[in-house]
């Protein structure tokens, strides 16, 4: 089954939101092959990698994550990629 990540720059939280309520969001949304959390041009970069069995679903999985940490943070900027021999391959969404 294809890989797949979801690259977020997440910013500001919501009131009485905390910084570990993106991950689980994330995490509720599908099941996650790995999360990481880096600094990317003095801004906070979310990947959530995941499992989809094409495109299709990997863009439906993607809106939802999104949508879910957009819950608790601010969410700026949000890309998919296909992951292509360990490098990310961008997708429209």
């Amino acid at each position: 089954m294809p890989s797949y990540r979801t690259i977020m720059t997440v910013t500001t939280l919501a009131p009485g939101r905390s910084p570990e309520e993106v991950e689980q969001v994330a995490r509720a949304v599908t099941r996650l092959e790995s999360w990481d959390i880096a600094i990317a041009a003095g801004q906070p970069r979310v990947t959530a990698r995941f499992a989809a069995v094409d495109d299709s679903e990997a863009r439906a999985t993607h809106a939802a994550i999104v949508g879910g940490v957009r819950q608790v943070a601010d969410v700026p900027r949000a890309r998919l990629a296909a992951v292509v021999r360990g490098r990310s391959h961008y997708l429209t969404t």
